[in-house]
């Protein structure tokens, strides 16, 4: 009798083990799934915040025209035409200030680690082959010397760039007097 109430409680033993092994696999996985779904929505959430930064300093960069000049220049990899104001040369630098980060050469936007998952950040942490990236709108964070820390929707860490690829965001006065038609004869 003895032996047969051992194999009985045993038995529910086994039991009970099964049932909680299955409530905790349950649970692990309805906490993995929830996981998922937060990262990939934060993942969304950094790609559209880059996107606009993109977007944002391609606006700033076409609505200028010497940015623009300076842009297009860079993309037939000739020489600028115009000398534009670039923080810590030719003006102050200031923490805390977006400015236009824009390559002269082929260059990857963003550094390869650490970087967000996704097709995009990986897209812009290779480097491009015969063409500058485009140009992304940035925060500098300081100075090191001829290089910047800068700030970026892109990228989750502060990374820095050369002085020479970082731009201000407003330049010389673009104005251009209205001229009636035929007015150079």
């Amino acid at each position: 009798m003895k032996k047969l109430e051992i194999a009985t409680k045993f038995a529910y033993y086994k039991v009970f083990l099964a049932i909680l092994g299955v409530v905790a696999l349950s649970l692990y996985l309805g906490l993995w799934k929830w996981n998922k779904e937060q990262n990939e929505k934060y993942v969304a959430e950094r790609e559209e915040a880059c996107q606009q930064s993109i977007k944002d300093a391609s606006n700033n960069v076409l609505s200028n025209r010497f940015l623009k000049s300076n842009y297009y220049a860079n993309l037939m990899q000739k020489k600028p035409k115009f000398k534009l104001k670039q923080p810590g040369i030719n003006t102050d630098f200031q923490a805390n200030k977006d400015y236009i980060l824009m390559y002269s050469q082929p260059a990857s936007l963003i550094p390869k680690k650490p970087r967000y998952e996704g097709r995009l950040f990986e897209k812009l942490s290779r480097e491009t082959d015969k063409k500058p990236p485009a140009p992304l709108m940035v925060t500098g964070k300081k100075l090191l010397a001829n290089r910047v820390e800068v700030i970026s929707a892109c990228s989750p860490q502060p990374f820095t760039v050369s002085l020479e690829n970082l731009y201000e965001v407003t330049q010389a006065i673009d104005v251009s007097p209205f001229l009636p038609p035929f007015s150079s004869f």
